[in-house]
């Protein structure tokens, strides 16, 4: 048994008797985190409680230690805050009044779910559950703790990106799991880089599983959905989550990793589908990659890549190559050697033809050969002296022409325009036009970035490249910087409407919704009361997230907690 007054309770480190941990850097007795077991909490009279690690509207994850092994653990609590309370003795979770079908149908799929999750232990790029047990009225698992990062935070200290090859080799063994796990109908839907995690030996697992209730906005927990990976059926509408939603995830994840930034949110997609990528790391990345991620990251669920083993297909090189290169390997190996039957007697002394014969004929050819080319070196090497410049000039046109076709059309005949003037014309607008008119264009369109802006509206044209008033060549590209609006947003009125309908609202503003319950006697049911915290009205930051507080209906008469059992 190990002692838990040498453990740090943030990492299970030795702390060899100091007040400070030598490997973390955390104090000894700092308390635990609200609502959390008491710190040195043993469950089944094996497994040591630590600080909380995680939460969400499922439950906590705990850091622990297995005192049976003698190593780390996680250790996940069913504990929906949102309709439970610890009991008095601060182990217990008793039930608020009123909750407890839901608890218990929620705390069911918690446990179905931890079982299957178990059963996929052959799957190495997953976090392994080891145990499932029930103490204090609620669930526990036990899944293996490593000393990992989150992807996030390797991809920031790798520079801000990764390259195609290093993205490559540690996605493509979780691509391979979720494709397992979806083969046996067991779905993440949380796939991001806070997920993902980067272990000691450089490969990437995948961990952070939850029920599929807080996956979504629409049910009876509060949502954990992550910001710009999160697919839109996530958002509610009555659509289910399914491989799809999967795959949205993971290539939001893999464009994170590639780029450095997050697509934007599902919801705000549905009128604006663009990915931007620096041009610098779009040239960088291999076309088949390109058309992957768009693919795998399109907004509706019905057009987007619907397996992973399409997807994986997507993200080969060129599998059609591959497959010739295979072939053309084949025919070129040679088979052993056969030993040919024997020709009758007659025959093999009518075909066979004395030695000396054939070499005195490959002299005759040797020397026709080379009197034939003495006589056109003669012939023309005056002419190849006399006209060295035709000679250069055809060589450098072959050299330039695939580089100058899309120039020669437009410019073959010095045709130039003045550069037009885009800015604070909405750019969807332009680009719609542009494509009307398909090979008759005065110019390209190319998105650079997009950037806050007070006084341009969302949408529109802040900067080009060239200035408006200088002089191009038909049919060049004009580089633009669009608006994103401006940084600080109002909140909208919500109150009232449908859950769906202030979701739509508060997207549009610009914010990022998230669901909270509460009990109302004049709000019917299912209608939002307002914002947790905040009131409409309020300026807050672009992309900050507001909790829509929705009407559970009235409260019960008998308010009374129950422990669950």
């Amino acid at each position: 048994m190990t002692d838990s007054g040498y453990l740090c309770m943030n990492c299970m480190a030795d702390m060899g008797g100091k007040e400070v941990c030598p490997a973390c850097g955390r104090r000894k007795g700092e308390p635990q985190a609200k609502d959390g077991l008491p710190l040195g909490t043993v469950l089944q009279g094996r497994y040591l409680v630590g600080y909380i690690k995680h939460r969400n509207g499922e439950g906590l994850v705990y850091i622990g230690f297995d005192q049976v092994l003698n190593l780390p653990v996680g250790l996940h609590e069913f504990f929906p805050d949102s309709i439970c309370k610890r009991a008095g003795d601060g182990r217990g979770v008793c039930v608020l009044g009123g909750n407890e079908p839901v608890f218990h149908e929620q705390q069911e799929k918690f446990l179905s779910y931890a079982r299957d999750i178990a059963h996929m232990r052959g799957l190495s790029a997953i976090l392994q559950i080891y145990d499932i047990f029930g103490e204090n009225h609620t669930s526990y698992t036990v899944s293996e703790w490593d000393n990992s990062i989150t992807l996030r935070y390797f991809v920031e200290r790798s520079g801000g990106s990764l390259g195609w090859n290093a993205a490559r080799q540690l996605f493509m063994p979780v691509l391979s799991a979720l494709s397992v796990l979806h083969a046996h109908s067991v779905g993440h839907y949380g796939v991001s880089p806070d997920t993902l995690q980067i272990k000691q030996d450089g490969k990437m697992k995948l961990a952070g599983f939850s029920i599929d209730t807080v996956r979504r906005l629409d049910t009876e927990l509060p949502p954990d959905l992550a910001p710009g990976c999160a697919a839109v059926e996530q958002y509610g509408g009555g659509a289910g989550l399914g491989e799809a939603t999967d795959i949205y995830g993971f290539a939001a994840s893999l464009f994170f990793a590639l780029t450095g930034s997050f697509p934007p949110e599902a919801t705000k997609r549905r009128a604006d589908a663009r990915l931007l990528i620096p041009n610098a790391i779009l040239r960088s990345l291999p076309p088949y990659v390109l058309t992957a991620l768009a693919n795998a990251l399109q907004v509706s669920p019905e057009r987007r890549t619907a397996s992973f083993e399409r997807l994986r297909a997507e993200l080969s090189a060129a599998p059609a190559v591959t497959a010739a290169i295979e072939e053309s390997q084949r025919f070129r190996r040679v088979p052993p050697e056969q030993p040919r039957p024997a020709a009758p007697p007659a025959q093999k002394a009518k075909r066979e033809v004395p030695g000396f014969v054939w070499v005195l004929s490959s002299c005759v050819a040797m020397l026709a050969i080379l009197a034939v080319a003495g006589f056109l070196w003669m012939r023309y090497s005056g002419l190849n002296e006399a006209e060295p410049e035709t000679q250069a000039a055809t060589a450098s046109q072959s050299e330039s022409e695939e580089s100058a076709a899309d120039l020669q059309s437009s410019s073959q005949a010095g045709l130039m325009i003045d550069v037009p003037n885009l800015v604070g014309q909405n750019y969807a607008d332009l680009e719609s036009d542009l494509s009307s008119r398909k090979g008759d264009r005065e110019y390209q369109l190319l998105l650079s970035s997009q950037q806050f802006s007070d006084t341009v509206p969302e949408g529109c044209i802040l900067s080009q490249d060239p200035k408006p008033g200088a002089k191009m060549a038909k049919g060049t590209a004009i580089v633009v910087v669009v608006s994103e609006g401006a940084a600080v947003r109002t909140l909208p009125k919500v109150a009232g409407k449908t859950l769906s309908e202030a979701s739509g609202a508060v997207t549009d503003a610009g914010f990022v919704p998230s669901k909270a319950e509460e009990p109302s006697d004049t709000v019917p049911e299912g209608r939002v009361i307002g914002y947790q915290d905040v009131k409409e009205g309020s300026q807050m930051a672009y992309g900050s997230h507001v909790v829509l507080v929705v009407s559970s209906g009235p409260a019960p008469s008998s308010g009374s907690s129950a422990p669950a059992g």
